[in-house]
């Protein structure tokens, strides 16, 4: 079975760092606020195998690009997989479903970031 690297933008890692402790501190649940960052840990990294097991985003330019969205509980985790390189690039986690436009502008900023 092949492996992939996968990476995370540092707006993807501050977005999951924002979900955790908007849990622990505003909603006042460490644990449940611990549960949550492993359950991201687990999902992303779920993804060094079959990242491809995901559905791509139906909204152009994100289907020609082969954007991926998994879900871990009600956040939506948005990647990309370079079959080439075996590289999975995670580039934002949204609570919920966001918008189309929302998307592309997330993903605009990480192929500038060369991601």
């Amino acid at each position: 079975m092949r492996r992939y690297e996968v990476r995370m933008t540092p707006s993807a890692m501050s977005q999951i760092s924002d979900a955790v402790s908007f849990v622990r501190d505003d909603l006042d649940m460490p644990q449940a606020a611990a549960r949550l960052l492993e359950e991201f840990e687990g999902a992303v990294m779920g993804l060094a195998s079959m990242p491809s097991r995901f559905h791509t985003v139906d909204a152009e330019p994100l289907l020609s690009a082969g954007v991926r969205r998994m879900n871990v509980r009600r956040y939506s985790v948005f990647y990309r997989v370079d079959e080439a390189s075996l590289v999975v690039d995670v580039f934002a986690v949204f609570y919920g479903t966001p918008s189309d436009e929302r998307i592309r502008r997330v993903f605009a900023g990480s192929v500038r970031e060369g991601r």
